[in-house]
């Protein structure tokens, strides 16, 4: 349910999509492209962008529809983007795509001066994540479900036996106080349908609270059940089932880790990773780590690789320029796929100006791999932005300067360092 959101920031931070609105929206298929691109790579339901100007609806359909404040339908448009948050998600009907309720995750795009100029995200089938949670009953007797702020039961599984406010909820409403203020996320309750063992967590990045749950009687009926028959196993059978199971939840556990910190296409960090490195740095900084640079690094006229030979090639080149970018860096840099054909370089303790000379190396680097010239059969370039972080400066504020300054590296020409003022 994260990675919904996860894609919606990357769209809405994406340089291809603000260039595009700000160039006038003119190239069609280039935005049914790469909206439906993002749907088929993330298997989702559905993606969309709107446009401040011209209040066009783009889906990987084409223009489907143009919303103004007279339609209750497009009422969500106006009034998320009167609001600070960057980003919403809102549960709404949508008749130009189904009929079943669709979870939106509504993402602002905002020029390099940050202005609004564009609402965009994507939508999922709250019937896929009413089956997830029904799944969660059926093999392990949990519910779980989804309340907001208000305490409404927003996200649940058809079987479950609670709707509405868990305030109207017998049992809930006398702990419902200690839920919101997060005092504790473990609690005991009885209603008239049987005692419950209730754990909760609220989830930031979706404005919700999760909330798991047991019936204490059925679940203990189901382990009762369970552990008569497997009184017929013998001794060595259960341990060799207790051995494969330990070891089967070892080795998942660790493919999880390892599939949420790691890009599967270049095998570097991912934008998650990534994050989580720099906010460890940044807390480090000044007195631990003396210096932080970032560099952002976009590979140039990518776009016309995929046009002009295949996603399959397009694919190669970015595993090809991972492989290079890595071989330029120390052990002690984090390199991380940043988003599409856009990478990011963490240096620690390192001057400016020899900051400045690693970007030059892998400028230089890509240019002159033999590899990517017989696979493409032309060098490849990328443009390279560079900042350092400043005493006040926040994570954010970094980004955007360096960000900035790939911008202009873009604009300048392309193949080129430009340092963020």
């Amino acid at each position: 349910m994260i990675e919904p959101l996860l894609v919606s920031s990357l769209m809405s931070h994406d340089t291809f999509l603000r260039d595009w609105i700000m160039d006038g929206e003119s190239d069609m298929d280039g935005i049914v492209r790469y909206l439906t691109e993002i749907q088929q790579k993330y298997d989702i339901f559905t993606t969309f962008l709107v446009s401040e100007k011209t209040k066009n609806y783009y889906h990987p359909r084409g223009l489907i529809d143009t919303i103004n404040e007279h339609n209750s339908a497009d009422a969500w448009y106006f009034r998320f983007s009167k609001q600070s948050e960057p980003y919403e998600i809102n549960l709404d009907h949508n008749a130009n795509l189904s009929d079943t309720l669709i979870m939106f995750i509504n993402y602002k795009v905002m020029d390099y001066q940050k202005r609004l100029i564009g609402v965009t995200g994507v939508g999922v089938k709250l019937i896929n994540i009413e089956a997830m949670l029904g799944s969660f009953k059926t093999k392990y007797k949990y519910d779980v479900y989804f309340v907001d702020q208000r305490g409404e039961i927003t996200l649940f599984s058809k079987g479950l036996n609670k709707r509405g406010n868990i305030a109207s909820i017998d049992g809930l409403q006398k702990i419902q106080e200690a839920i919101f203020k997060g005092e504790q996320n473990q609690f005991e309750y009885k209603n008239k349908d049987g005692e419950y063992l209730l754990n909760t967590k609220y989830i930031d990045k979706l404005k919700l609270h999760l909330f798991v749950e047991i019936n204490k009687k059925e679940y203990m009926d189901e382990l009762t059940k369970t552990f008569y028959l497997n009184l017929f196993l013998s001794l060595l059978v259960t341990l060799a089932v207790t051995l494969i199971i330990v070891y089967t939840i070892n080795l998942y556990q660790n493919q999880l880790i390892q599939l949420a910190s790691e890009d599967v296409l270049t095998g570097l960090a991912n934008r998650r990773k990534f994050n989580e490195v720099f906010e460890l740095y940044y807390k480090r900084y000044p007195k631990e780590i003396r210096s932080l640079t970032l560099l952002l690094i976009d590979i140039d006229d990518f776009k016309s690789v995929n046009d002009t030979f295949g996603h399959l090639v397009g694919d190669q080149t970015l595993v090809h320029t991972a492989r290079i970018l890595k071989e330029q860096l120390r052990q002690s840099d984090t390199i991380a796929r940043w988003g599409g054909e856009e990478f990011a370089i963490l240096l620690s303790n390192i001057e400016e100006k020899h900051a400045l000379e690693v970007a030059q190396k892998i400028c230089n680097a890509v240019q002159n791999d033999a590899a990517l010239i017989a696979l493409l059969q032309r060098p490849l370039s990328v443009s390279v932005g560079v900042g350092m972080l400043s005493a006040l400066e926040s994570q954010d504020g970094l980004v955007h300067k360096v960000d900035h300054a790939l911008y202009e590296a873009k604009k300048a020409g392309k193949n080129q360092v430009i340092a963020a003022l």
